[in-house]
């Protein structure tokens, strides 16, 4: 069993290298076919970034924060970036931006996440326009901070840096599609060299003709790589 299996793998192994360059044929024009797709069809977003500080002191005129007051910190990250993606929150982000644009269009937009182990978050949109993430996020910044100490007394998020306008786009990256379409164009190209492989079910050799049948093979016919050398003439001299 285990010679057959060897004998199969090396079968295909043989298959793809005879057809080494027709699957990196495929594979390159798989690649720059997304290449070309991803460049003309493909509409390129920009991300803008707002980073914000969760502020939890235990009182009004607090100078500090203790230890406590900075566990419960990272902790409310989570609560302050479902708060910021909430409806509420949302709705009067679209009003105060002026910009033609619902809440459920910025959710759509909208990314938040925490900052490493920290009591940090990011809220990041990502648009079509790099001038349309960055106002966005800056309103957001502006509006969430109280939205935020409305529903939770006592607890606010400070802004530390607002956002820029993105100078380059955050997707696609033309780089990664085209070695993705590159890579699955190849493996596609040998998965159908090795279909055609293990379809085939012609007899070529000897081994072929043993598998399927138990008898002892008596003979076969070798061979007849090189033509027979035609007999030189010679001359004959008188």
């Amino acid at each position: 069993m285990n010679e057959t299996i060897e004998l199969d793998l090396r079968e295909i192994g043989t298959a793809l290298l005879k057809q080494i360059w027709a699957i990196i044929l495929c594979a390159v024009i798989a690649g720059l076919g997304m290449l070309v797709y991803t460049a003309n069809f493909v509409t390129p977003t920009y991300k803008a970034d707002v980073t914000m500080y969760v502020n939890n002191s235990s009182g009004v005129n607090s100078q500090y924060m203790s230890s406590s007051d900075l566990a419960v910190a990272q902790r409310l990250v989570e609560t302050y970036t479902n708060i910021i993606s909430s409806h509420t929150v949302l709705s009067k982000v679209a009003e105060a931006s002026n910009l033609n644009i619902t809440a459920d269009q910025i959710r759509g937009m909208l990314r938040a996440s925490a900052v490493g182990e920290t009591e940090m978050f990011k809220v990041s949109v990502i648009a079509p326009d790099p001038q349309l993430a960055a106002d966005l996020a800056n309103v957001i910044a502006e509006v969430a901070p109280g939205e935020i100490t409305k529903i939770i007394p006592g607890s606010t998020a400070k802004v530390v840096d607002y956002a820029r306008i993105p100078k380059s786009r955050y997707s696609p990256s033309y780089t990664s599609s085209t070695i993705l379409a590159f890579v699955v164009g190849g493996v596609l190209a040998a998965a159908v060299v090795v279909a055609q492989l293990l379809m085939d079910n012609r007899i070529g050799k000897k081994e072929d003709l043993e598998k399927i049948c138990p008898l002892p093979v008596l003979g076969s016919i070798p061979e007849m790589d090189e033509e027979p050398q035609k007999p030189s003439s010679r001359k004959v001299r008188h």
